[in-house]
């Protein structure tokens, strides 16, 4: 049985409501109980972080567009540093200008969710990096001996051998296969990114002004929290997209996106999609799994009405996004989130 949007909402809405001293030891357990301990203690999203060798090789394997069929793409040609590892674009253009199914999210935190992909498709980052080089709308390679030739070809054996003890030539290129998506994903879980809301979580209340405070209330008490909760603020479960009316009434999208459905193939995952964290959501214009709405201030109207049946008056949209501001990566963590590798 699925929790409604309104169900879960109202659970998580008694705890906090009627609640004005935001500075007692209660409210900062009760910040903490909707959205965890934050991320400023995290750096590494998995048990056992590898080798620095590892995910530097992982780095290159992310901007290398030599590795693709057509030398155009990389993992960062749908997800760009400069612009949160997102695209800006309403569906990203992979190998030979194919166009992709879906919005490209921001790789920013995404290991730490609850699946990749706005279906849920892929089990982890792993996996996500694995299929990438075998899709035609990514690297658009035929097999893994592909991958093993182009790999050679680019000079990568020293960087293999660093990672893993590996020569490339003489290793199986299944099992190259399976290092190259190892290490992409390793890369990928140190995309962690702490704002200002975790110093929050912490207990200092100081950081967050009068409108971010009275934004994140408004969050809280019209329901978005029902959804958008814990660590992410998001991504952390599935959820039907327009749960109380249609939303392509507002988006005007022409195609509707069955979801889940075309992963499960089970009708009552139909227009179900992973819930997007909202982390670093005021930096990824355009939104939805389409992309189809290109004002964050559309998006919040869109998302009160068709998936909690209300109408969020403009100004207190306006409150919710001073809010969402604080959820926006630290500039001092982005210089090495963002930083570019030499290539062999």
């Amino acid at each position: 049985m699925k929790l409604t949007v309104y169900t879960i909402s109202m659970l998580l809405l008694l705890s906090c409501t009627g609640k004005e001293n935001n500075t007692d030891k209660k409210s900062l357990e009760e910040r903490r109980e909707l959205f965890g301990n934050g991320l400023n203690s995290i750096r590494y999203f998995g048990e056992n972080r590898p080798k620095e060798e590892v995910i530097e090789l992982g780095r290159m394997l992310f901007y290398d567009t030599r590795l693709s069929n057509d030398k155009t793409v990389s993992c960062s040609k749908c997800h760009l540093p400069q612009l949160s590892f997102s695209d800006a674009l309403p569906k990203s253009i992979g190998a030979k200008y194919r166009l992709s199914h879906r919005n490209a999210q921001t790789l920013i935190n995404t290991a730490a969710q609850i699946s990749q992909h706005w279906n849920g498709n892929r089990k982890d980052v792993e996996e996500q990096a694995k299929k990438a080089f075998f899709f035609k709308g990514a690297y658009d390679l035929k097999d893994s001996s592909h991958l093993k030739k182009k790999l050679v070809d680019n000079n990568y054996n020293e960087a293999f051998k660093k990672a893993f003890n590996t020569e490339l030539i003489t290793s199986n290129e299944n099992d190259i296969l399976e290092l190259s998506a190892k290490s992409i994903g390793a890369f990928e879980r140190t995309l962690v990114g702490p704002a200002i809301f975790d110093d929050y979580l912490e207990g200092k209340d100081d950081v967050l002004n009068l409108e971010q405070k009275s934004g994140l209330k408004k969050f809280t008490q019209y329901g978005c929290i029902g959804c958008h909760n814990g660590n992410l603020v998001g991504g952390g479960m599935y959820q039907k997209f327009g749960v109380v009316e249609d939303p392509y009434k507002y988006t005007k999208s022409k195609n509707r996106d069955l979801g889940r459905y075309t992963h499960t193939m089970n009708e009552d995952d139909k227009e179900y999609f992973k819930v997007p964290p909202l982390r670093n959501v005021t930096k990824t214009s355009p939104y939805f799994h389409d992309g189809s709405v290109a004002s964050l201030d559309e998006a919040i109207d869109i998302m009160g009405r068709v998936q909690l049946g209300v109408e969020i008056p403009k100004e207190d949209r306006k409150l919710i996004i001073e809010f969402l501001k604080t959820l926006e990566t630290k500039e001092e963590h982005l210089k090495e989130l963002t930083r570019i590798p030499d290539l062999p």
